[in-house]
């Protein structure tokens, strides 16, 4: 197919969507009608460039494709390419999966630079840049990854396969085989075990909550709650895999577009349909002698058994906290940006139950401006604040208040609602 850059699958509308160099081609998924729209690239941006070749990703109703090597996103809104981020092609996350949890965009590892990732970073959609996910509660953490596969069943997000650098040869790649599981609500890493070596599969597919791996001599089919791998005989659509563009499940039905010199097709095949004979059927990993080192097994079963209610708890106590950082605060994924003098304000106010406005205006007076200059710049710095911390909690309720003291009258006292910040945070921050 001429022009062909990639295909995605729209779940919700029941669309399925080929993206050429200057069209883009719609079948609608009840009738089989097909419709094509021009495809119009907003300014800056070349047509026939590969900004459509990237990761597709469907989150909130809209389509995104994301750069596996740099920072940058581009998205199709009403028929026009557009790049939304702020970023660069910094070459750093090379094979860092991309997906989506609760409607951010995620990577996880990648290669760059003689060395992998071990961490996360999401695509902060105020910001239009890339963020790096934290915190992680874990005291131990997978090493870092390029070209990893990757299982993500609703807060579970299973990684394994891909490749290491070796400490002492960073230009030697080693194949990696842990596997590891991240709970993004507890914001924890297990190690679960080792597998075999993997073989490079040129196509990989999310399929319920397992994954399948498609090769030119059989399909594999990895599953990590049964801890099963699975190997099938190609059935005779699969077996064109050579032709194969795109694949992906959703509803029972994987949706293969195949592309070759007699044409291109959308092949809509049941699940039953798409495995041919089963081969063997294994255990994928095996559990190590890994934590056994460290005690007993009673010992390592009551220790892990207060570590989850610990996170349990810190996790419930925290999470809907006002993190306060160096240059703002962050609430859940959001961050705003806030100057110094705020943050040197708003770190009083949370030191102390009640602050006189001698105190905030300290730290914002100016020696060239009047004392009712200063008083003005007081009074209008403490509502900046308040209306930020608004829009960064979506609520009308001024977080500093003001009253007068019930001792002196005549003294303006200001004072926090400090329940709503994470105040064991802050001290922390405060002794370090």
């Amino acid at each position: 197919m001429t022009g062909y850059k990639n295909s995605s699958l729209d779940t919700l509308r029941q669309e399925f969507h080929v993206y050429l160099d200057d069209r883009i081609l719609t079948i609608d998924l009840f009738n089989f009608e097909k419709r094509t729209a021009p495809l119009i690239y907003e300014e800056g941006l070349s047509p026939g460039n590969d900004y459509l070749t990237l990761s597709p990703v469907w989150m909130s109703n809209n389509i995104y494709f994301v750069s596996g090597s740099g920072g940058m996103v581009y998205s199709v809104q009403n028929d026009t390419v557009k790049r939304i981020d702020n970023s660069f092609d910094h070459g750093m996350q090379y094979g860092a999966p991309i997906f989506e949890h609760e409607g951010t965009l995620f990577k996880y590892g990648g290669y760059g630079f003689w060395s992998n990732r071990d961490f996360f970073t999401y695509f902060d959609m105020n910001q239009n840049e890339w963020e790096v996910y934290h915190p992680i509660e874990s005291k131990v953490v997978p090493q870092g990854i390029g070209y990893p596969y990757v299982i993500k069943d609703k807060n579970l997000f299973h990684v394994f396969g891909g490749s290491t650098v070796n400490p002492n040869n960073r230009r030697e790649q080693l194949s990696n085989n842990e596997l590891w599981a991240f709970d993004f609500k507890t914001t924890t890493w297990n190690f679960l075990g080792k597998h075999e070596e993997i073989e490079q599969f040129p196509k990989s597919i999310p399929y319920r909550n397992k994954l399948v791996l498609v090769n030119n001599n059989h399909i594999t089919v990895i599953d990590i709650e049964r801890n099963t791998k699975t190997v099938y005989l190609h059935s005779p659509i699969t077996a064109q895999i050579n032709g194969i563009r795109y694949i992906s499940y959703a509803g029972g039905r994987f949706y293969m577009f195949l592309a070759n010199s007699t044409g291109a097709y959308l092949y809509i095949v049941q699940e039953a349909d798409f495995f041919g004979k089963t081969i063997e059927q294994t255990n994928f990993y095996k559990n190590q002698a890994y934590w056994l080192k460290h005690g007993g097994v009673f010992f390592l079963v009551m220790l892990f058994i207060i570590m989850i209610f610990w996170l349990l708890k810190k996790y419930s106590l925290s999470r809907n906290k006002i993190k306060l950082l160096d240059n703002g605060l962050r609430y859940h994924l959001k961050f705003t940006e806030f100057d110094q003098e705020s943050m040197a304000i708003i770190r009083l106010l949370l030191n102390e139950k009640e602050v006189s406005s001698s105190k905030i205006l300290q730290i914002v007076e100016k020696p060239q401006y009047s004392p009712t200059h200063n008083e003005r710049i007081k009074v209008q710095k403490i509502k900046d604040i308040n209306i930020k911390i608004g829009v960064l909690l979506r609520s009308k309720e001024d977080m500093i208040t003001s009253f007068k003291s019930s001792q002196d009258r005549r003294i303006r006292l200001y004072k926090i609602h400090r329940e709503n910040f994470d105040i064991k945070g802050i001290r922390k921050r405060k002794k370090t």
